[in-house]
């Protein structure tokens, strides 16, 4: 199984992390429709699946992915926050 490098692997879990509790907290309101919630989800569900099967373009596809959200939404930039995860300091 190959794997991607340590910082794309933390930046896509933390977008999965961010889509998790985004989700959770729009449930408590009516302000967020069904068709974003599933284009939120969309956008991620083969996220599991890339970092399993890791191949060079991978992240070109996962960036694609995120791209087809944010161009639909204002909200969570998706791609924005990934490559902020991405490009983070490691914590030592």
């Amino acid at each position: 199984m190959d794997l991607p490098p340590q910082n794309i692997l933390k930046a896509a879990l933390e977008t999965i992390f961010l889509c998790s509790y985004t989700t959770r907290n729009w449930t408590l309101s009516d302000e967020v429709t069904r068709q974003q919630i599933n284009d939120l989800w969309e956008a991620v569900h083969e996220i599991p699946s890339l970092l399993t099967h890791w191949r060079n373009d991978s992240e070109n596809e996962l960036l694609t992915y995120l791209d087809e959200y944010d161009e639909k939404w204002p909200s969570p930039m998706l791609k924005e926050r990934y490559l902020t995860f991405r490009n983070a300091d490691p914590v030592a």
